[in-house]
C-alpha cells in the first residue's frame, strides 16, 4: 500500500487497445475476402460443370458467405467499440501535483 506522501504514479498503458484498433481494418478486409471465397468457388464449380445442382449450391454458398460477412462485421464493430471505450476510460496520463499531508498520520480533530 502506498502512503499519501508517495502516491502510485504509474500510467496505465494503452498499447493493446491502440494496436487492436490499428489491426481491425486488416481483420475486416481479411474476413470479407474469406466470406467471398465460398460464393466464388460455387460459381466457379457451376461454370466448370462440377456438382449436381448449380442453383442450389450457389444459393447455399451465398448464404454461407453472407453469414460469415455478418459475423466478421459484427465482431469487428464490437471489438472497435470496446477498444474505444477502454481508451476513453483509461484517459490521458495526467497527474495532479502531489503535496505531502502534514497531518497524514494524526489528523486534526474535527
Amino acid at each position: 500500500m502506498n502512503s499519501p506522501a508517495s502516491p502510485d504514479r504509474n500510467a496505465v498503458s494503452t498499447a493493446f487497445e491502440r494496436s487492436l484498433l490499428v489491426r481491425l481494418p486488416f481483420v475486416l478486409a481479411g474476413g470479407t475476402l474469406i466470406a467471398a471465397l465460398a460464393p466464388a468457388l460455387a460459381r466457379l464449380m457451376a461454370w466448370a460443370g462440377i456438382g449436381p445442382d448449380p442453383t442450389a449450391s450457389i444459393t447455399t454458398a451465398d448464404i454461407i458467405g453472407l453469414s460469415i460477412l455478418g459475423l466478421t462485421f459484427s465482431s469487428v464493430a464490437v471489438l472497435a467499440i470496446g477498444a474505444v471505450i477502454v481508451l476513453i476510460m483509461k484517459g490521458p496520463a495526467y497527474f495532479a501535483d502531489s503535496y505531502p499531508l502534514q497531518d497524514a498520520d494524526h489528523p486534526d480533530p474535527p
